[in-house]
């Protein structure tokens, strides 16, 4: 049994995150939320996400999973205004995702679990923490989608960087200072070289006001963590965690 009813713009926010890795996942769900950890298809990122029961407006749920069409369920969910609240409720007997939204039902069917993983998060000790606006680095990750496929992202004691190297001389580099930053705490300078693609597609799926908190050290992973569901009475309702592996090839 699931059955539940949640904020249209919390709802589309958390399977936004998801939707920028993967075009399908296996929803883990029980009595105190949703969880969801994928990693995409080049195996070059993960995401760990989750929605707590708090965050919806009613939920009803046993122990179960459900697998779901992330980009049919965002496309099912463009018809929803912002303050809409949609209603979901699992069809047992027909094994689909019965979605209400006013007037509106549209039933999913759900997809085969069996051959969807459930990765496990690994343990990571990076040195350097940077907590800044989705919006402050939104300028410089758009800036360098003309000029390279790969961005690096560098801490000092001072500042945060984001560098974009391109042929024939072409470059972007914002650096931010801790006046510009929400956090900053890096002991040490740390480097590391990503996928523009794959760090954009991280950082555009949240709001513009959105907190990210970065964890990163040198040729290592970067961690982003971030709120989701959130509300300026209750606080967040949910979180999401992406890692992105770093490329090595730094020449």
């Amino acid at each position: 049994m699931f059955k539940a009813r949640i904020k249209a713009d919390s709802l589309k926010e958390f399977i936004g995150t998801v939707g920028s890795l993967v075009d399908e996942a296996k929803l883990n769900v029980n009595e105190d939320g949703i969880q969801i950890k994928a990693v995409d298809p080049s195996h070059v990122a993960m995401i760990e996400t989750n929605l707590a029961k708090s965050a919806f407006d009613s939920y009803e749920s046993k122990d179960m999973e459900m697998g779901l069409d992330i980009d049919k369920f965002k496309n099912v969910l463009t018809v929803a205004g912002k303050d809409d609240m949609v209603e979901l409720e699992k069809d047992e007997d027909l094994n689909r995702l019965v979605v209400n939204i006013g007037n509106l039902t549209r039933a999913m069917p759900l997809l085969d679990t069996s051959g969807m993983p459930d990765p496990k998060v690994p343990s990571l000790d990076l040195p350097a923490s940077v907590s800044v606006v989705v919006g402050e680095i939104g300028q410089g990750l758009k800036a360098s989608k003309t000029v390279s496929d790969h961005i690096a992202l560098s801490t000092t004691k001072d500042s945060f960087r984001l560098v974009c190297e391109g042929d024939n001389q072409n470059s972007v580099d914002l650096s931010l200072g801790k006046e510009q930053l929400e956090k900053l705490n890096s002991s040490e300078n740390a480097t590391s070289l990503f996928s523009l693609e794959y760090f954009a597609l991280m950082v555009n799926s949240l709001p513009a006001d959105r907190i990210l908190h970065i964890n990163l050290g040198t040729d290592l992973p970067v961690k982003i963590d971030a709120d989701l569901a959130v509300d300026d009475m209750t606080g967040a309702q949910g979180n999401v965690k992406f890692l992105l592996a770093p490329r090595i090839d730094r020449d």
